[in-house]
């Protein structure tokens, strides 16, 4: 190891040392700035290349909703009159227009105690009763609030409440047969004494009569036990909100509108990748600046792949819609980018949703050969962690860049050295120089001294 050395500048030589040694260093320092300029390149590429895997993985999650047939064969249901009835459609439903009337609402039976003056006062009622075959047990120091919690501690399907000092109490479910059961204690009445039932053990006070909601489907007359009915149109659940005398429309339809916004979503996932590669591709004569993958083979090859997989004709799709041209999704520019005729598109998707699905691959195993499933065979191919293409790209650019980063600290080590040698030998020079001009001086003065001893 060399010892720490006193540097000294051009004192006796009068040279500017650090200047000189500074120079001779930036020569030395070639090699090593060709490097990291190099490792600074291999940086740009393999930044390049991570931002092409990201537009990829966006690609892929795009073209995953349409290799789904739920994405073209929804469908949805839109209600006249939103305050009494909506639905709601799955797949399975058939495209259909109903004429929907509502007379009455489904409703939980509910009643209510008399009114007490302090809800939250001992009542001094004691004794047993049920609702719906459920034991309550009241005690002296019960009060309203404390009779309110017994009961839906009782999970008896029920609800009590205490409003305006009464005690509510209404059935979970509705429908005719929702009807509270009571039976009192036949000794102290709890529930008499509460006003719940008068003195023959009916309903004193009844707030809600439990009904059934009758509607009708195209003059269908149809009675349920709930508003919420998913039995009466096959794939659709209709959800009673009011009652009307006036028919309201109620239209299946297939809901082109999420496809649509799927496969958009696509074209602008894809094209977002092309222009991506053009960019990284591109090389501008004006301004003489390359794009930094410019001549790249791999990614002119992930290129060319996309745009053959955009253009090719499905074989296993309908004979009438089997390009995307067909469905209007063309190609324009010299980056291949897609463009999509909205009201062609929509049109495809209203008239013929399965032979759509079909051309982008779709199907209920998620298996068949089209677009989507092309083109994320190519995208997979790419992007597969461990066995990817990009992998290998990216595992290569880092290997570069690990290489240059170990030969330039070999170099700077070496460097170090040198410059260290420099400095010793122009100090060594100016040792030298102060040496002679000490000699000089010395042997000057004893010239001196014996000339004046002659006279």
């Amino acid at each position: 190891m060399l010892m720490p050395l006193m540097r000294i500048t051009g004192v006796m030589s009068g040279l500017n040392t650090e200047e000189i040694i500074s120079k001779l260093m930036a020569i030395e320092r070639r090699p090593v700035d060709l490097l990291n300029r190099k490792k600074a390149t291999l940086e740009k590429q393999k930044a390049a290349w991570d931002e092409i895997r990201s537009k990829l993985t966006d690609l892929h999650s795009k073209l995953l909703d349409l290799k789904l047939m739920s994405t073209y064969t929804g469908k949805v249901a839109t209600s006249s009159n939103e305050g009494v009835v909506t639905a709601t459609a799955s797949s399975t439903a058939t495209p259909a227009v109903y004429s929907i009337t509502v007379t009455q609402l489904a409703q939980a039976h509910s009643v209510a105690s008399d009114r007490f003056a302090d809800p939250a006062a001992a009542l001094n009622l004691s004794g047993t009763f049920t609702v719906e075959g459920v034991a309550v047990t009241v005690a002296t120091t019960d009060s309203l609030n404390s009779i309110r919690d017994k009961i839906n501690a009782a999970n008896a399907g029920v609800t009590a409440t205490v409003i305006d000092n009464r005690l509510v109490i209404t059935s979970n479910t509705t429908g005719a047969a929702s009807t509270i059961d009571f039976v009192d204690d036949a000794t102290t009445g709890v529930l008499k004494s509460l006003g719940i039932l008068d003195t023959t053990g009916a309903i004193k006070n009844q707030l809600v009569a439990a009904q059934d909601a009758a509607f009708t489907v195209n003059g269908l007359s149809i009675t349920r036990s709930t508003n919420t009915i998913a039995d009466v149109i096959s794939g659709v659940t209709l959800t009673l909100k009011g009652t009307s005398t006036a028919a309201v429309t109620l239209e299946v339809k297939n809901d082109t509108q999420t496809a649509v916004k799927k496969i958009k979503a696509f074209v602008d996932s894809y094209n977002a990748l092309m222009e991506d590669i053009a960019t990284k591709l591109a090389y501008d004569a004006e301004t003489k600046t390359a794009g930094v993958l410019q001549g790249d083979r791999a990614l002119t090859d992930l290129e060319n792949q996309l745009r053959r997989k955009v253009s090719e004709i499905i074989s296993t799709a309908d004979p009438t819609l089997n390009a995307l041209n067909l469905i209007g999704i063309t190609t324009s520019g010299k980056e291949a980018t897609l463009t999509v005729n909205e009201d062609k598109l929509t049109t495809a998707l209203k008239v013929n949703p399965d032979k759509v699905a079909l051309l982008f691959g779709a199907s209920a195993a998620n298996n068949y050969d089209g677009v989507a499933t092309r083109l994320d065979s190519t995208v997979n191919l790419w992007t597969l962690s461990g066995t990817g293409f990009l992998t290998a790209k990216t595992d290569s650019l880092n290997n570069q860049i690990t290489d240059i980063e170990k030969q330039v600290q070999r170099m700077e080590n070496l460097l170090s050295i040198k410059e260290e040698s420099l400095w010793r030998q122009f100090t060594a020079l100016e040792e030298a120089l102060a040496q002679m001009s000490a000699q000089s001086s010395w042997l000057a003065a004893q010239f001196g001294q014996g000339s004046t001893s002659s006279k």
